[in-house]
């Protein structure tokens, strides 16, 4: 009995030491793991607001407010939701008429782009108003060109500001291979197709990009041609939803202050 209980007292003097063993490499590893990775990824879970919101809304015309209607155009992978603090923002900065839209699980980005053109018509049909302001985040950017360009909408939007959209691609896209992915590669069919044409002359452009943007590969993809180009380092992909300062930035864009960037 005395040898089972040394051989236990053993073991666990040995479990101890390899703990603390292991717990060194992990601290050691998290230590390594770049500063802009981490807050990247802790910046991710503070996005579950988005899961409160419905997927649909209806389009209500809503009290004309002295502003055309702003919809908001989400990104890969997000949902109506991920506006919903920027949203309440700018409603009291009074902005009183914004619209969500939400795309459904499987669409291709030429489907996304065909349901954001019919959402703008919806939104202009519903409101009167002859031309809408867009705001997109991520591939939202890119889905409202697509749809501004393949529908002919350019005289139905006044202003279209992007957040950390891969206008000319990403190399991060190959990190998976799905067909929306492929589609966001810098070389791919649609990037070529897209950057043809130059940037639209009746819509004012903005386009917010960051050094520290981890999915927008180079960074200075997301700076686009013919728009005011404002740099926010060191924004992760995700400040552009959550920190205040990015809805402060947004709103002085909207108002025509924002900060173009020298080059």
């Amino acid at each position: 009995m005395a040898d089972i209980r040394e051989l236990m007292n053993k073991f666990g003097k040995l479990m101890v030491k390899a703990g603390a063993t292991v717990g060194r490499k992990v601290a050691d590893t998290y230590r390594k793991i770049d500063p802009d990775v981490m807050r990247h990824l802790s910046q991710t879970p503070l996005l579950v607001y988005s899961l409160f919101v419905s997927r649909r809304e209806k389009i209500d015309p809503g009290e004309p407010d002295g502003y055309l209607p702003l919809i908001f155009v989400h990104g890969l992978g997000g949902s109506r939701g991920n506006f919903l603090l920027m949203s309440w923002y700018l409603w009291l900065a009074g902005r009183k008429r914004s619209y969500k839209i939400h795309f459904t699980e499987g669409q291709s980005i030429d489907d996304m782009a065909t349901a954001l053109a019919r959402f703008i018509r919806d939104v202009k049909k519903a409101t009167g108003e002859k031309r809408v302001e867009i705001i997109a985040h991520s591939l939202g950017g890119i889905i409202a060109r697509l749809a501004i360009s393949k529908h002919r909408l350019a005289s139905s939007v006044k202003t279209l500001i992007t957040l950390g959209t891969p206008h000319r691609g990403t190399y991060f896209a190959r990190y998976a291979n799905t067909k929306i992915t492929r589609d966001l590669r810098p070389d791919s069919e649609l990037m070529k197709r897209l950057n043809k044409r130059p940037w639209p002359k009746n819509i004012r452009g903005v386009s917010f990009w960051s050094r520290n943007d981890l999915l927008v590969l180079p960074a200075e993809s997301a700076a686009m041609e013919g728009t005011e180009q404002v740099e926010v380092t060191p924004f992760t992909h995700y400040s552009y939803l959550i920190d205040p300062k990015s809805w402060a930035a947004v709103e002085k864009a909207l108002m025509g202050k924002s900060r173009r960037t020298k080059k």
